[in-house]
């Protein structure tokens, strides 16, 4: 059984959480208006800051009433946990993409493929991620369907990397290390490795602490 079944018969942030969207978007103008909240807020972040993220500037930018805006996001919380179900998706999505890409390669190359993977997909956008991971309560619903689906998918890829019997015995707690190493370290390298760490550097030394767990 490939690795990759776990997040395929897995809806992708299936639950709901208190601050989730008022209104379901399914007309094509309100998932265009829900968009256009979003990418507004993204925009006012990366230009202003996060303290110039009010729901007046948010409509503003987005394009909308301040009325619209309402219908589907009872505040800022709403908004914010949106950008985290989505940016998780995406996260879901790209690991769906290198378990299969690597589907028969090594351990250690995996391992590689999914950390160099997580780092890039925060690099790009860190105040944002810092953001969502300051505002958005660590056990909301879409996280912890996130981390079923992360510890499944790592657990068929290292078991069945596996051979010894012996390895295979401590399999649960091996596979608990490892996301955790991987989701913190990936983080870290991303958001808050030091200046004089590159991201390349950062990569490396990420990728060769969980292997090196994973070998010991």
């Amino acid at each position: 059984m490939d690795a990759h079944i776990i997040f395929e018969g897995m809806p992708m942030a299936g639950k709901r959480s208190n601050q989730a969207v008022r209104r379901e978007p399914k007309q094509l103008r309100a998932r265009q208006t829900v968009d256009a909240v979003l990418e507004a807020t993204v925009r006012i972040l990366r230009r202003e800051g996060s303290d110039a993220l009010t729901t007046n500037r948010i409509a503003e930018v987005a394009g909308v009433s301040i009325g619209s805006l309402y219908q589907y996001f009872p505040g800022k919380g709403a908004i914010f946990s949106a950008l985290h179900r989505r940016h998780i998706e995406e996260i879901d999505r790209m690991i769906h993409a290198e378990l299969t890409r690597h589907a028969a390669s090594s351990l250690e190359t995996l391992i590689g493929a999914l950390v160099t993977a997580m780092i890039d997909a925060h690099a790009g956008d860190p105040e944002l991620y810092e953001l969502m991971a300051t505002q958005i309560p660590h056990r909301a619903d879409a996280t912890e369907d996130f981390a079923v689906r992360l510890h499944g998918a790592f657990r068929m890829a290292v078991g069945s990397r596996m051979h010894k019997k012996s390895q295979q015995r401590d399999l649960d707690k091996t596979v608990f290390i490892v996301t955790n190493m991987v989701e913190t370290l990936s983080h870290g390298a991303a958001l808050r490795r030091p200046a004089g760490v590159s991201l390349g550097e950062a990569k490396e030394e990420a990728v060769r602490a969980i292997v090196a767990y994973l070998n010991a």
